[in-house]
Formats: C-alpha cells, sequence, structure tokens
C-alpha cells in the first residue's frame, strides 16, 4: 500500500504550492530580518504585477478591433490584478493568518491517536483533487511561459509596450518578469488550497470535539467542552474573516473570465483559442470549487458539534448535567463563509447556483450575438 499523506507533510505541500505568492505568514518566533524579507518580497510581487497592468490596457487600446487579443489581455489583467489584491490583503491580515497557521500547526504536533486518523481521513478524501490540481495549475504556467518557443509570439502575454523591446537586455528583462509573474499568477490560484486546508482543518476540530462531546459523562468534561466549542467557533470565525475578500475578489476575477469565454466560444476563432478559454475556465471553476467544498462541509461540521449532544445518554445523567447539556444546543448556528448581500453563504449550493447562473449568462450572449450576426 502507498504510503498515506500526514497530516505534516500536507501542510509543507500547500505551503510549498503557495510559497511565490508570499502570502502564507512567517512562524510568530521569526526573526526581525526574515521579516523584512518577507515583507519587501511581498512589495517587489506586488510592484512587478503593477508594472504588467499598463501595458495590458495599452494592449488593449491597440487592438479594440481584435476580439481574441482584447479578450485574452481582459482575462490576464484581472488575474494579475488578483496578485495585487490577494497580496494586500494577505498583508494587512498578517497577524491574524500567522495565529490562525500556528494553531493549526501546534494543534497537529499534539493531536491525540483519534485526532490524527480524523486529520489523515480528511486529507486522503481530497489529497488526490487537490494535488492534481496543484499540477495542472503550474503546467498551465509552464506551458504559458514557453509558449513564445512554439507561437508566433514576443512574450507570454499580448502586452505592448510604449517604447522599442527588441534590444536584448530589454527583451530578456521583460520576458523573465512575464514568465515569473505566470508562476506567481499560478501560485495565488493555489491560495484556493491553503484557505481550504484552514477550512478543513477547522471542519475536522469540530468532528473531534463531536466525538469528545458525545462521551461526556460528567460536569467537568461538558464544561471543557464547551469552552472548546466557544474557543473554536471564535477560531473559526476568524478563519473566515481572513478569507472572506480573497474569495470575493475570486468569485469576480472567475465570473470576468467566463463570460469572456462565453464570447470567445460562441464566435468564430480558431480551435486553439477555444481550447485556451476552455482551460482558463475550468481553472477558475475549480478555484470557487474548493473553497465552497471546504467551506459547505466546515458549516456542517460546526453545527453537528452541538447536535452531537443528542447522541450522549443524556436521558441518565443527573439533572446538572441535563441542564448543562441544553446550554450547548443554544449554539446551533453554523459557521459559514459570507459576504453581506453579495455572496449569502458559500457552499455547494451556492457553487451550483453560480454555475446554473453562468449558463443563463452564456444563453443571453448567444442570442445577443446570433441577433447581431443577422
Amino acid at each position: 500500500m502507498p504510503k498515506r499523506t500526514t497530516p505534516e507533510k500536507a501542510i509543507d505541500i500547500v505551503w510549498f504550492s503557495v510559497a511565490l505568492s508570499f502570502c502564507w505568514p512567517l512562524p510568530i518566533n521569526s526573526s526581525g530580518t526574515r521579516t523584512l524579507v518577507h515583507k519587501i518580497l511581498q512589495i517587489s510581487s506586488v510592484i512587478s504585477a503593477c508594472m504588467l497592468l499598463p501595458p495590458l490596457l495599452y494592449s488593449i487600446y491597440l487592438h479594440l478591433d481584435d476580439i481574441i487579443i482584447v479578450s485574452e489581455c481582459i482575462c490576464l489583467f484581472m488575474i494579475v490584478s488578483q496578485i495585487v489584491v490577494q497580496t494586500v490583503i494577505c498583508f494587512i491580515n498578517h497577524d491574524s493568518l500567522q495565529h490562525v497557521v500556528e494553531e493549526m500547526i501546534i494543534c497537529v504536533k499534539q493531536a491525540r491517536e483519534y485526532e490524527m486518523e480524523i486529520f489523515s481521513k480528511h486529507i486522503a478524501r481530497c489529497s488526490v483533487f487537490y494535488a492534481s490540481s496543484m499540477v495542472c495549475i503550474y503546467l498551465t504556467a509552464t506551458a504559458f511561459s514557453i509558449g513564445p518557443a512554439a507561437l508566433p509570439l514576443s512574450f507570454p502575454s499580448e502586452a505592448e509596450y510604449p517604447f522599442r523591446v527588441n534590444y536584448t537586455p530589454v527583451y530578456v528583462i521583460i520576458y523573465t518578469q512575464q514568465s515569473i509573474l505566470s508562476y506567481q499568477c499560478a501560485a495565488h490560484i493555489c491560495l484556493s488550497m491553503f484557505g481550504s486546508l484552514l477550512l478543513w482543518f477547522t471542519a475536522a476540530r469540530f468532528q473531534c470535539l463531536a466525538m469528545e462531546l458525545k462521551k461526556t459523562s460528567d460536569v467537568s468534561t461538558l464544561i471543557v467542552c464547551v469552552e472548546k466549542q466557544l474557543h473554536l467557533r471564535r477560531y473559526a470565525k476568524e478563519v473566515v474573516d481572513n478569507l472572506r475578500f480573497i474569495v470575493l475578489y475570486a468569485i469576480a476575477v472567475s465570473t470576468s473570465a467566463l463570460t469572456l469565454c462565453g464570447i470567445i466560444l460562441l464566435v468564430d476563432v480558431p480551435p486553439m483559442v477555444k481550447i485556451q478559454f476552455v482551460t482558463l475556465c475550468l481553472t477558475v471553476l475549480t478555484e470557487i470549487y474548493v473553497y465552497a467544498w471546504s467551506a459547505d462541509y466546515m458549516k456542517d461540521m460546526s453545527i453537528n458539534v452541538s447536535r452531537s449532544a443528542y447522541d450522549t445518554i443524556w436521558y441518565k445523567q443527573t439533572l446538572e448535567v441535563q441542564k448543562n447539556l441544553s446550554i450547548v444546543l443554544v449554539y446551533q448556528e453554523p459557521v459559514t463563509l459570507s459576504v453581506s448581500c453579495i455572496i449569502p453563504e458559500l457552499s455547494l449550493r451556492y457553487y451550483c447556483s453560480y454555475l446554473s447562473n453562468t449558463f443563463s449568462i452564456f444563453t443571453a450572449l448567444r442570442v445577443v450575438i446570433e441577433d447581431n450576426a443577422e
């Protein structure tokens, strides 16, 4: 049998996949020099991304009559801007992210046997999907970087510069910058794996607590469980607060990409271009699915803790224990990932609704394009 992935190894793999994003927080005991270097790298990545945005807008301006170039530049603009937005969010929330990651690592190191078994089951449940998604994302970035070797392109992107770029030093600098940015874009898409890791870990802790609550037989043990529940709900809400606007912008990028893909699929363009846009759509849909799947499961597990009180042999307990169990049942509101007035609740149901709305947009675009053609 193949050796199963341990929680520690899973954390290391996710860290490696997002390393180029510089959004994974440093350990709490990091030196001042290491912290300074990390912040400089974050700022440098934002500056590098911002340097590509004006050339993309300039290219859109020059090629307004070419729907392929315009669509590709708009999609790339949105994806590169995701580097800026997500890096800024993680920079602002560094201390909070540092806290939740540090607690996750400590809990994994101190986990008891039954807790480690639950963590391992969760990893086994989604490791193949996540690993294959990471590989596909980085293969796509690699294909983007070496594109000019097989296609009639000067650079990986369609960006245009208002100065001559056929000098070797200038060409090398621009090509290198765009290649590095392609891998940073991949790392920022994999940031969904980082967010999902935190959500899956939180869900697993809720499940561990539910098992512990079922075995409650006295007041002192029940008090400990209630304290753990309150602490865990605060932890879950802190995780959600750190991810809320990252998910919101990811959905905005996904919606824009899917709309442009719908246009490209409905107009007369080369098959290779359609394949590129379909690949892009699958990538952004996978990113949203990763968030939705883990957020949905955490919601179920957060409410399952309170419901597990029903599974105890409460009717054989003392009146005091029964009263305290009723207190546990009060906390039945699930912890959800939501954004007021925009995302009511990120879940698999929301994801299905999102897909349905996407197909509705495709249908509307098709009607508009066919009417214009006539």
